[in-house]
């Protein structure tokens, strides 16, 4: 495992751009309303963060902040059906997919609901605690996972994954999205193993003084493209030689990995 101090510090600086001044995550997050995260899930993929902000916001406009799976379900049958719903509250049509026919992402929100009803979810508490904590694979065991991924276009478990994490969850999955991000930061030479970023991400928290699952959710939702980096090609930092830069604290640059025993799966 080759883990290098430039690679430490790059990522931290990609990272350090969405934390605040006490290490919390400046990303999408609604610890108070699974309607919220329900929203942003299932309309994050395929979309522009601006969008999906502009969704929640409508959302929010007609109904505050804090509504549950049960609360969103009457929003839809209120209006009229998924699609009413669609057009008049959310203002928007998108497709679950770009296969002909595909049903609108306003119907799989209208099943993803019908799935936390079926089993006893309302909010967010009630989602954490159904699916449990952990790592690996304990985030797909349960029956309202399955349930989930039944839904059209969902399968793959991505939507599944940015609910948890919306949610508050410690959910975590190294996808190739997420390989494909560590990549731009790693050095060259890394076996980008699923042992190498979780130590690289391990390593970077400790540089910014942040929780583990902080930094694990701002990789995954910047490597899915749920937020988008401001930063320029020619700010980021050098994959090899010096690093040198006024914006960021020494201790990244001085900073030297220990050694971490491997997680379960």
């Amino acid at each position: 495992m080759m883990i290098t101090t430039n690679s430490v510090a790059r990522l931290a600086q990609r990272c350090g751009e969405f934390l605040g001044d006490f290490g919390q995550a400046m990303t999408p997050s609604y610890p108070s309303s699974l309607a919220l995260c329900i929203l942003d899930a299932i309309y994050s993929t395929g979309s522009h963060p601006t969008a999906v902000d502009n969704i929640v916001a409508r959302y929010i406009a007609r109904h505050g902040s804090s509504d549950g799976a049960k609360s969103l379900r009457y929003s839809i049958a209120a209006a009229g059906g998924a699609d009413v719903w669609a057009r008049e509250v959310i203002c928007n049509l998108k497709p679950a997919s770009t296969r002909p026919g595909a049903v609108l992402k306003a119907e799989v929100v209208d099943s993803a609901v019908r799935v936390m009803a079926d089993h006893g979810i309302d909010d967010v508490g009630d989602l954490r605690e159904a699916v449990g904590e952990g790592v690996g694979s304990i985030a797909f065991s349960s029956d309202v996972s399955k349930g989930w991924r039944a839904l059209p276009s969902q399968s793959s478990g991505i939507t599944w994954l940015h609910l948890l994490m919306l949610a508050g969850s410690t959910h975590f999955e190294v996808d190739h999205k997420v390989v494909g991000y560590l990549a731009e930061v790693a050095d060259p030479a890394a076996d980008l193993t699923v042992d190498y970023v979780h130590a690289e991400i391990d390593a970077v928290a400790r540089v910014l003084d942040a929780e583990v699952p902080t930094v694990e959710r701002i990789v995954w939702q910047a490597s899915h493209g749920r937020i988008l980096s401001q930063l320029k090609d020619e700010d980021l930092l050098p994959v090899s030689g010096p690093v040198e830069g006024p914006e960021t604290s020494g201790a990244v640059w001085e900073f030297c990995p220990e050694p971490l025993v491997s997680r379960p799966v």
